[in-house]
């Protein structure tokens, strides 16, 4: 077994070089190091004895061999994780369910009414949730621990197929006693809450602060709903998700929309992802219906 999991592993490997067209920016898809996956490339190729890229062409291109390496590879894999897929029914008991990986802030706005209307479509079918970081449900849904995920298109994301949902935009939550203030106003006056740094609303933050010579704000919040209490109680405003607003049980928040003069451009695309090749269950189906039916 230990020896067929290498081969298949080989085969995500070369696939991935190619739908790339380079080894490092397939090494950081896969998370590995650009050394590593060379070494991986060279020991394959030396054991089929031809090389699998032509090593003069920028991006990579594959050679008569590569090509049909990668042909038989897709057919491979194809066979291999729907008898995964099989397996892993078959020993959870689970013909009639989806697992679903989506990040804890979205569960809590999203999951309420995708559940609800996913029950209509199939009343039978039982759904697991799995919440966790991006990077975490990457992994799981590349490992076949997960069916479906709901997060954003990026480069880490390219690696499995998707289905557009909607675009998720940035909003400004602010107190009620700044609801007649405009945005302009608000953004020159009003303290900030900021969410944790790295992400875009960290960057649309500090954007603003940038734009209108502020200084960095005294409150930094982990998440979402920290914000919104904190804006709710008076504290300050902060920037948020645009689907919160649809499901935000605080009575004195505010959302205003963020006119051009002020923003950057930060529409998102939001999207299920499903691995690449993968033949949807009955009820994976349905949860997608379900997903686009309600955006």
């Amino acid at each position: 077994m230990e020896e067929i999991l290498k081969k298949i592993r080989q085969y995500e490997f070369v696939i991935e070089i190619n739908r790339c067209g380079s080894v490092s920016k397939a090494a950081r898809h896969l998370n590995l190091s650009q050394p590593t996956l060379s070494k991986y490339l060279a020991s394959l190729e030396e054991e089929i004895g031809m090389e699998l890229f032509d090593r003069t062409t920028i991006p990579l291109r594959p050679t008569e061999a590569g090509r049909r390496y990668i042909a038989a590879g897709e057919w491979i894999l194809k066979i291999y994780h729907k008898l995964e897929e099989d397996f892993a029914e078959i020993s959870a008991g689970m013909t009639n369910s989806v697992r679903v990986g989506i990040s804890p802030t979205r569960a809590h706005f999203i999951l309420p009414g995708l559940i609800r209307n996913f029950q209509i479509i199939n009343p039978t079918a039982k759904i697991i949730i799995k919440e966790d970081t991006a990077s975490a449900l990457n992994a799981s849904l590349q490992r076949n621990e997960i069916d479906l995920i709901i997060s954003l298109k990026n480069d880490k994301t390219k690696l499995f197929e998707s289905i557009p949902l909607f675009q998720e935009r940035t909003v400004l939550a602010v107190p009620k006693a700044y609801k007649d203030d405009s945005v302009e106003k608000i953004c020159r006056e009003c303290p900030f809450i900021s969410p944790n740094a790295g992400n875009y609303l960290s960057d649309m933050l500090f954007h603003i602060l940038y734009k209108y010579e502020r200084r960095a704000p005294l409150i930094e919040a982990q998440s979402i709903e920290s914000v919104l209490v904190l804006v709710n109680d008076g504290v300050g405003a902060g920037f948020v998700p645009s689907y919160v607003m649809e499901r935000c049980l605080y009575p004195d928040v505010v959302f205003k929309e963020i006119p051009k003069s002020v923003q950057i451009e930060d529409y998102r695309q939001i999207c299920v992802f499903y691995r690449r090749g993968k033949e949807l269950t009955k009820s994976e189906q349905d949860f997608i219906r379900a997903v686009k039916e309600l955006y």
